[in-house]
């Protein structure tokens, strides 16, 4: 007969490995700084070749306002158009990861305030 133990720490890690542990805002900002500045600006208000592909201007209240939290977060994971225009973040980013970057770093954007860690 076969211990259930054995089989324990086996799924513990792999349960560990599918839910990484949350990000900080910090290491939020820092993933930012990392993989967003180039289109969309270290202050958030998008580059001149970020502005060429879509990107938002996060600075821009009004046009912030027609589009909700989780519709942000599920575009940074999903991405835009295959990755084309925007990469999809789904494997660097959970989801609550991408909540909290849209909440505490996107809608928190001011122009002319570098977005940093």
């Amino acid at each position: 007969m076969r211990s259930p133990f054995l089989l324990s720490p086996f799924i513990l890690c792999t349960g560990l490995l599918a839910n990484p542990p949350a990000k900080t805002v910090a290491e939020l900002k820092s993933f930012y700084a990392a993989s967003c500045v180039k289109c969309h600006g270290a202050d958030g208000s998008a580059t001149a070749d970020g502005k060429k592909l879509g990107g938002r201007d996060f600075t821009d209240a009004a046009k912030n306002a027609k589009e909700t939290d989780a519709d942000m977060a599920k575009t940074i994971r999903k991405g835009i158009f295959f990755g084309t225009v925007m990469p999809a973040f789904k494997d660097r980013l959970s989801e609550e990861d991408a909540l909290l970057l849209v909440k505490e770093i996107v809608r928190k954007a001011e122009k002319g305030k570098v977005i940093a860690p």
